[in-house]
């Protein structure tokens, strides 16, 4: 009974003094056992210590994504990180997802093409905006942008190519 006293006492003083790091790596212990919403409590509390900490925002945002949370806030903390890191390629195209999620075709292929001027070697990103230009029937684009993904290594999309791509 004492020895458990002793531990709650320890953690409750742990916790009570960590820093945003600390919080930050207790989420990302979760968020790689896939605990995504205790995760997210934490990169919460990282980010309330460290409010600049753009990895935090990001795999928040990523996590809350992984669970098919609200969309509306995966948008508001990639963009938060891209706020802190505008070079984040994967953050634009992440974002660019939740986008195309809700409906927001458009917004979501201009964060692709930003995502590609920032790394160009991206293939999955390619992907994306090829199944985005699909969905504003812009075949040909499309088929464009699926065979560059193929090109940079991505077989994933050569169904979509066989089927739209003539």
């Amino acid at each position: 009974m004492l020895r458990k006293l002793v531990a709650i006492l320890f953690i409750s003083i742990f916790i009570a003094s960590c820093r945003g790091d600390d919080y930050y790596n207790i989420a990302t212990f979760h968020a790689k056992n896939g605990n995504y919403e205790k995760a997210i409590e934490y990169f919460t509390k990282a980010i309330e210590k460290n409010p600049k900490d753009a990895e935090a925002y990001y795999s928040r945002a990523y996590s809350r994504q992984t669970i098919n949370g609200d969309n509306e806030l995966v948008i508001v903390d990639y963009t938060k990180s891209l706020e802190f890191n505008p070079k984040d390629h994967e953050a634009y195209m992440n974002r660019g997802v939740a986008k195309m999620a809700i409906g927001k075709t458009s917004e979501a292929i201009e964060d692709y093409m930003k995502s590609i001027e920032i790394n160009p070697e991206y293939s999955i990103v390619y992907a994306n905006l090829g199944n985005a230009y699909k969905l504003n029937f812009e075949n040909e684009k499309a088929c464009e942008n699926w065979k560059k993904s193929i090109e940079l290594g991505n077989e994933n999309v050569r169904k979509r190519i066989e089927r739209y791509c003539k």
